[in-house]
């Protein structure tokens, strides 16, 4: 064999070329038993019968348009009272606006979100809600 000292320091360069990849790793910040847990949690819904949706509507003479004002919400039940909630409204899959409030006030079983920028009506084909807190 004439190549015993090469092999030994191929050998040798790889285990030390893995060594300092290692070191590298653990530099990177990596986990510690102080940063790792573990939760679960139960996400149930407020309503689970199922919420009409609705719209106000007014005429803009200046854009000779009707345009969504607010969208109203009916068949709410009582338990979403005081949560916060969003509204999108979209055309296809363009996001035309959304607006969200911090609490909504659930009165015989509805609430309203009045939209800070009305939106063409006829543009309007998909509302999205969402009720959380």
């Amino acid at each position: 064999m004439k190549h015993p000292k090469r092999i030994a320091l191929a050998l040798l360069a790889g285990v030390s070329i893995a060594g300092v990849a290692g070191a590298s790793a653990a530099t990177l910040g990596g986990l510690t038993a102080g940063s790792l847990g573990s939760d679960d949690s139960v996400v149930a819904a407020c309503d689970t019968g199922g919420i009409t949706v609705g719209y106000t509507t007014s005429y803009n003479a200046t854009v000779q348009k009707y345009q969504v004002t607010a969208v109203n919400f009916t068949a709410v039940d009582a338990a979403c009272n005081a949560k916060a909630a969003s509204v999108s409204l979209r055309q296809g899959a363009t996001l035309l606006t959304t607006e969200a409030v911090p609490s909504i006030t659930v009165a015989t079983n509805a609430f309203s979100i009045t939209l800070s920028t009305p939106v063409e009506a006829g543009l309007v084909d998909g509302v999205s809600v969402v009720i959380s807190g």
